[in-house]
């Protein structure tokens, strides 16, 4: 006897997106908002870049929606738009002059010494420049372990990898970055 899938209710939800209703597609913004909004957050420092990328993962997504293959999550689906869309805004943004005022909340903040903090700022700096000198496959098991806080299952069954490839791959990843910034954060 041959059982048959039944579709999840996420399935149910970007079938009915695809073919235009615009109540499933406000579900699942409503769903996903929040996480597409914390990956954002945490690759933007701008509030209103982060503003700027929410709206656009949904639109990009909606877009190629007819594209995506439904028996696949939709949340890392999502997640690596949302990463394609922050890094454009921040390839944008640097070829922009910078101004003082983008950096006017990290003056004010009294919560560490302006040393500290523009130590922890130059730290976090140089983290994610290593990160973007990874291979992709490395940078984005990365992202997805450390910036996502996804299982290592999550993250094989997301990018339909074995287990133990994405533990060697993210393994990898990491012995990278620490030789790339052993010789610049002493660690």
């Amino acid at each position: 006897m041959i059982l048959e899938r039944v579709p999840t209710w996420e399935e149910k939800l970007v079938v009915l997106a695809k073919a235009g209703d615009n109540a499933a597609r406000e579900l699942i913004v409503e769903e996903n908002r929040k996480a597409v909004y914390c990956h954002a957050r945490r690759m933007l420092h701008s509030s209103e870049d982060v503003e700027d990328a929410v709206q656009e993962t949904f639109v990009k997504a909606f877009r190629a929606l007819h594209s995506f293959d439904t028996q696949r999550p939709l949340g890392p689906w999502l997640m690596r738009i949302c990463t394609n869309v922050c890094v454009d805004i921040i390839r944008s943004r640097r070829t922009q002059p910078e101004t003082l005022d983008n950096h006017e909340h990290s003056l004010a903040d009294g919560a560490q010494p302006v040393d500290e903090g523009a130590e922890n700022r130059m730290a976090v700096e140089r983290l994610r420049e290593a990160i973007g000198r990874l291979p992709n496959q490395y940078r984005e098991i990365i992202m997805m372990r450390h910036y996502k806080h996804m299982d290592v299952d999550e993250i094989a069954t997301a990018l339909g990898k074995p287990e133990g490839t994405i533990k060697s791959w993210l393994f990898r990843a990491r012995a990278i970055l620490k030789k790339d910034l052993q010789p610049v954060l002493g660690f």
